[in-house]
């Protein structure tokens, strides 16, 4: 029972000088009734089928600097011969099994063909990508070489090199004055470098250039971009115009993020549902950090009030790093009170607020005076 898995592509060796040979390796578990097909692709252009029902087996699919080794390629393996530069890409096979409707499953991997003494930097990754002021981060450098030994790997903030690992130099690394930046050297060596207390200076494109030894002295480079942020230190804030609202009040509305940099996008929601602020305003605040700042206006119906007191939410977000929430319940001057059918005028009002403080105070005094 089941069916066949093509699990992987395995390339050896996935860099390869120019000119040297490679095994491509189509790894899937075997089936009770075995293989129909397997076909591979440089690309989309398919160059070789292994086809066990045909007669002869394999057939080879011209494409451009491909050359297959016949003798050696069968089922589940190929071999390129004196692979060419225009080689690299991504390879796929494609394994068809014999069985009912002919399942099909797939794996790729990529071929990278050097130059003599070849290099190839593949990645800088920056953790975290967005880094919060103060905090520390990790460039690292991601890269190949295939025989010959490195010989530099440098470091730049946008065009100015702040750090350098030499491995024939003694001391092996330098850094290079930078305003904001600051190394530390004893966790920084030939693949990495870490930042400490990082500033809002810092946001920007970073570089690592690497360099290989003689005789080719080959350089690659490679770019990632960083963002310094602060986030906000509290909740957002909600101010009404009033403390009590009921059905036909017009509810006026302020939010008030705490600083951060990027501003905070704000956004009201009343029972959940959004509410579109008439104004937003992006105030300075110390430290080249900002406060956002929303106003609305909301007609409140009796519709709002069918599952008690309204709720009025303020979300603060800045893209996919933060949200947060401040909410308010928006009650009634009485809470046990009921609205009479039509009247739709506000119990918030001042008198009514007073009303209820009278008749609060009037128990206590009675309670006082039986006891």
């Amino acid at each position: 029972a089941g069916g066949l898995r093509t699990t992987e592509l395995r390339i050896t060796p996935r860099v390869v000088q120019r000119g040297k040979n490679v095994t491509m390796s189509c790894l899937f578990p075997p089936h009770e009734y075995g293989v129909y097909s397997v076909k591979w692709y440089k690309g989309t252009q398919e160059f070789y089928r292994y086809s066990p029902l045909d007669t002869p087996p394999i057939r080879l699919l011209p494409v451009s600097g491909i050359k297959v080794d016949r003798l050696r390629s069968n089922e589940t393996h190929v071999f390129l011969i004196r692979v060419a530069a225009n080689l690299s890409g991504n390879y796929t096979c494609e394994a068809i099994h014999n069985a009912h409707a002919y399942p099909q499953y797939m794996a790729s991997a990529r071929l990278d063909v050097v130059a003599v003494g070849g290099l190839r930097a593949t990645d800088l990754r920056i953790s975290p990508p967005v880094v919060q002021r103060g905090n520390d981060t990790t460039l690292a450098c991601l890269y190949e070489l295939t025989d010959a030994p490195l010989y530099s790997v440098k470091w730049y903030r946008g065009r100015h090199e702040f750090y350098r690992y030499s491995p024939t130099e003694n001391p092996t690394t330098k850094i290079f004055p930078f305003a904001g930046i600051n190394v530390d050297l004893a966790r920084s060596n030939q693949s990495q470098v870490v930042l400490t207390r990082v500033s809002f200076g810092l946001s920007g494109n970073f570089s690592c250039e690497v360099t290989a030894d003689a005789p080719s002295f080959a350089t690659s480079i490679v770019s990632n971009t960083m963002e310094v942020v602060a986030l906000p230190p509290s909740l957002p804030i909600i101010h009404t115009d009033k403390h009590y609202y009921g059905p036909g009040d017009v509810l006026y509305a302020n939010c008030t993020s705490g600083p951060s940099r990027p501003p905070s996008d704000l956004m009201f929601f009343l029972n959940d549902a959004p509410y579109p602020a008439d104004a937003h305003q992006v105030h300075p605040a110390p430290e080249g950090l900002f406060r956002s700042e929303i106003y609305g206006s909301i007609q409140l119906w009796p519709a709002h009030y069918e599952r008690g007191a309204p709720i009025l939410r303020c979300q603060a977000k800045i893209g996919d790093l933060y949200r947060d929430d401040a909410a308010v319940a928006l009650y009634s001057g009485i809470a046990t009170l009921r609205l009479r059918e039509g009247n739709i005028t506000s119990p918030g009002s001042a008198g009514s607020l007073q009303v209820c403080q009278f008749l609060l105070l009037l128990q206590i005094i009675v309670w006082a005076n039986n006891t």
